[in-house]
């Protein structure tokens, strides 16, 4: 039955907690002493969460998908869990316009409120300061300010994130606990040498290759970095290549995508889901890894850079959200194109360093999923219990 659980099928909220209860029982944690912990949502095809709750019987937590919000009030008044929410615009999968969205945003609030009176933790991981495809700002603000509100614990993963939302939220540092993305070391596949990986993408060994990684969508800066990439090639006299991978966005902005891209031989698009094996192809590939965003936190694909051993180029506010990689992380100022060109020119120069390979190698393993899982729920269980 575990494993149909593991797949979504079939398994009621309450089955899943005895199943967790009797689970946390075998590793040795009776009563107080082990903890269910519900996350929400579940984000199958992003290994975030399976690396974060990798350790989590160690610390004496049961940990799985919360699939409905609503199935919490119907366990029994002595079945408490702790609720970890995610990515918060989820809230807003079924709104239209903005007076939908702002009931939605009410509604998931009043929930809140009900667990946490009934007693359950409310946890919450501040994945970024709006979400980047934020179609309703206004009520995703209020909402993330009522779950800074509401939380009990709020785990943040970029040292400057209270500052950072400052302008947007509040959020206390009491309640605060601080644990980085971690590295995907022992995650994705990582056998293949560069020189294979370029061969695979018919690029020349020569090639100063940009990767432009993960989900497609108007909010991510691709369409602005691509519209202004001939200003960087004329820097580095016809050599620069483009790799864009990831899952398509909407029509409309996939047409815009096309039109910049079509006919070009130093841009290619791959407008697919990337599996755990083949996702080594492209950082290995790649000299610098791009991440162009307006707005941001913290970013896997940034992580995913930093394991492979490259040089990333981010938004300055996202700039310190790796300890321990800062060097090997190239800022460029928000809505400056050509700070961002720079930053390119400068990843390329870390890229021929041999010196850099060793650093985020080291990085990664002290950020490894299994270290970072442990570091999470060592914080956890000192904030629940109110020892931090």
């Amino acid at each position: 039955m575990r494993g149909i659980r593991q797949h979504g099928l079939g398994r009621s909220l309450y089955e899943e907690c005895t199943d967790g209860m009797d689970a946390l029982m075998a590793a040795g944690f009776s009563g107080s002493a082990g903890k269910l912990l519900a996350f929400f949502p579940h984000a199958s095809r992003n290994p975030y969460q399976r690396m974060l709750y990798a350790r989590g019987f160690d610390h004496g937590f049961a940990c799985f998908p919360l699939k409905a919000i609503d199935d919490v009030e119907d366990l029994p008044a002595d079945m408490q869990l702790v609720l970890h929410y995610h990515w918060l615009h989820r809230v807003f999968d079924t709104s239209g316009n903005k007076n939908t969205a702002k009931k939605a945003a009410d509604h998931f609030l009043e929930k809140l409120k009900r667990q946490k009176d009934a007693g359950h933790s409310i946890v919450w991981t501040a994945h970024n300061i709006l979400s980047h495809a934020a179609l309703f700002p206004e009520e995703e603000q209020a909402l993330r300010a009522g779950m800074a509100r509401i939380a009990d614990v709020i785990h943040v993963m970029n040292p400057e994130t209270r500052g950072l939302c400052q302008q947007y939220y509040s959020i206390d540092e009491a309640k605060t606990i601080s644990v980085p993305h971690p590295s995907y070391q022992g995650v994705y596949g990582d056998y293949m040498c560069a020189r294979q990986a370029r061969f695979n993408l018919n690029l020349n060994p020569d090639d100063k290759v940009f990767l432009l990684f993960g989900s497609l969508g108007p909010h991510k800066g691709t369409r602005q970095f691509l519209a202004a990439f001939d200003r960087l090639q004329a820097r580095l006299e016809g050599k620069g290549r483009v790799l864009i991978a990831g899952i398509p966005g909407k029509p409309a902005f996939m047409e815009e995508i096309l039109a910049l891209t079509s006919g070009r031989a130093d841009m290619r698009l791959f407008q697919t889901h990337v599996d755990d094996q083949a996702v080594q192809t492209f950082f290995k590939a790649a000299d610098v890894v791009v991440c162009p965003y307006p707005i941001g936190l913290n970013s896997g694909v940034m992580a995913t850079a930093a394991t492979f051993g490259k040089p990333s180029v981010v938004p300055d506010m996202m700039a310190r959200s790796l300890p321990g990689a800062e060097n090997c992380v190239l800022p460029f100022e928000l809505g400056n194109m050509d700070s961002c060109h720079q930053a390119c020119l400068s990843g390329l120069a870390l890229a021929n360093d041999a010196g850099v390979v060793t650093r985020l190698n080291d990085w990664a393993l002290a950020n490894s999923p299994t270290r970072l899982s442990d570091r999470f729920f060592s914080a956890l269980s000192a904030r629940l219990k109110g020892t931090v």
